[in-house]
């Protein structure tokens, strides 16, 4: 066996294994549970969550359940990834290895939309938070503490050159990426509630739903870029990775309705000039101000420092 498959494919084969077969459990035991109330009540079947509170039929507390799990299995991974002399890199990339192949499949779900419409989208959303970016976390967490620790314990026997790389790749992952899967993950769940209470009757029979559903996204915006930026300065990140750390969010909307209609899959309606400029308006440039008001206080902190730093 050689060791790119020792320290990256066997341990996040680990990863997507575990994490699959403990998500098959949990849903096999809601099924368990769903059977043994109906048949108590016999009349009716018992309440479920929302259907845009769940996926695959797990209600919201079987999917805490599930990802309360979850950091076991990342720091398993990244356990066999060091151990066999992996990078700090290979053992956080083999941990959310099951993140990393279903954002690929929602990708492809994406791409195949025959008629994309408004539920569709907020679908799409639901499964990619539900099944990418809250498991990534729960997985990344697990990882961290363990190539932390193991990082710790090892301080005083390796003072060379993959020593520095490691602290490297350790650094960027603290005051970026990390920050910016909260900054996504807040703007996505705050996104999920503004889309629920918009669909409420009243909202939608009055035609308030849009302005429901955007007007408030938009006012919670600068909360979610403080949270990035605030968690990029405070692990010792420069002005840029604290900035892009907080403008994450759009960045990465940006990015996956760019790829979507490069393929022809998202189309603008007629007069295209007109709507995309609608688009690029709300969808880009009102929330990146949005962000970008959360963000600059942090990031002045931070050239303020360093300008009281640079001073004889």
């Amino acid at each position: 066996m050689n060791k790119r498959a020792k320290t990256f494919w066997l341990p996040a084969l680990v990863s997507l294994t575990g994490s699959m077969a403990w998500r098959m459990m949990v849903q096999r035991l809601f099924s368990f549970s769903s059977q043994a109330s109906s048949l108590r009540q016999s009349s009716f079947s018992s309440p479920q969550s929302p259907r845009l509170l769940n996926h695959a039929g797990l209600p919201l507390s079987y999917q805490l359940l599930w990802l309360a799990v979850l950091p076991l299995f990342g720091a398993a991974s990244a356990y066999l990834s060091r151990r066999a002399g992996g990078s700090r890199s290979a053992g956080l990339t083999a941990a959310v290895f099951p993140s990393m192949v279903m954002i690929l499949l929602w990708m492809g779900l994406a791409t195949r939309m025959s008629h994309p419409s408004a539920g569709q989208w907020f679908g799409l959303l639901c499964g990619v938070l539900n099944w990418s970016v809250t498991p990534g976390i729960s997985l990344l967490l697990g990882a961290w503490f363990v190539l932390r620790v193991r990082s710790a314990n090892g301080a005083g026997e390796n003072m060379n050159m993959r020593t520095v790389d490691t602290r490297t790749i350790n650094m960027r992952t603290r005051t970026f990426w990390l920050p910016a899967l909260v900054s996504l993950t807040a703007a996505m769940a705050c996104l999920t509630l503004s889309t629920l209470g918009g669909r409420e009757a009243r909202f939608v029979a009055r035609g308030w739903a849009t302005y429901v559903v955007y007007i408030p996204w938009l006012l919670t915006l600068p909360l979610c870029g403080a949270a990035g930026a605030y968690l990029s300065r405070r692990a010792g990140g420069e002005r840029g990775a604290c900035l892009a750390a907080g403008l994450f969010p759009v960045m990465a909307m940006t990015s996956l309705v760019g790829f979507l209609t490069l393929i022809g899959e998202f189309v603008f309606a007629r007069p295209q000039a007109f709507y995309f400029s609608v688009g690029l308006l709300f969808g880009v440039i009102l929330p990146g101000v949005a962000l970008l008001l959360g963000a600059m206080p942090f990031a002045k902190a931070i050239r303020r420092s360093e300008g009281l730093a640079s001073r004889p």
